[in-house]
């Protein structure tokens, strides 16, 4: 069996994360608190590392955008489910912030469908730090310390939901990756410059 190669490492990670989530799911499913945190925390990790690592080995593509974008959504959804049937009285008193985050989730991807046939897959600067302080912001919440670190990601991961959305009203065709709304600006003040 030929070896992979470095370039695929990153989707190894992606995929990875996606093949984790059901058994992180299955442990909340039994009770294990453990587990489903070890499990979350290394799904989180391969998020956090997937991207840097194609970018060092140049193997970015528009598969490992979609890939690492659908992990993302699994990741997200499992780890709500999760949360929900361990700490339920915790979910049952933030479910206004959870709602509000989940709302501009699904708005993001059903407008990208509405506008681009497709879900899109950004990564935009604002995206990959509320997603950070989403998952940091998990500790002091669940451990009952405070909330305040979880509602700021969430008003942060809202924030960053606008951003893709006005992205997607600027740049209604594909693109890969667009750090900002002020870079989908100008691809759009280029394109029309160079029509």
């Amino acid at each position: 069996m030929p070896e992979p190669s470095k370039t695929t490492l990153p989707n190894l990670l992606s995929a990875a994360r996606l093949l984790l989530m059901p058994t992180a799911l299955m442990a909340a499913l039994v009770g294990s608190k453990p587990w489903f945190v070890v499990l979350l925390a290394v799904a989180l990790l391969t998020d956090a590392i997937d991207g840097p690592i194609a970018r060092w080995l140049r193997a970015e593509s528009d598969f490992g955008r979609k890939l690492d974008s659908a992990a993302d959504y699994v990741t997200l959804l499992s780890g709500v489910a999760g949360i929900a049937i361990l700490w339920a009285d915790i979910m049952n008193r933030e479910l206004p912030w959870v709602a509000a985050g989940l709302t501009m989730f699904f708005a993001v991807i059903v407008y990208g469908f509405a506008r681009l046939g497709r879900a899109p897959c950004y990564h935009t600067w604002l995206a990959k730090f509320s997603a950070v302080a989403c998952a940091l912001s998990l500790v002091p919440l669940l451990a009952e310390w405070t909330e305040a670190p979880f509602h700021i990601a969430i008003g942060l991961l809202i924030l960053g939901g606008i951003e893709e959305l006005v992205i997607i009203s600027l740049v209604p065709w594909h693109e890969g990756q667009v750090a900002t709304a002020w870079h989908a600006w100008r691809m759009r003040r280029r394109r029309k410059a160079g029509a």
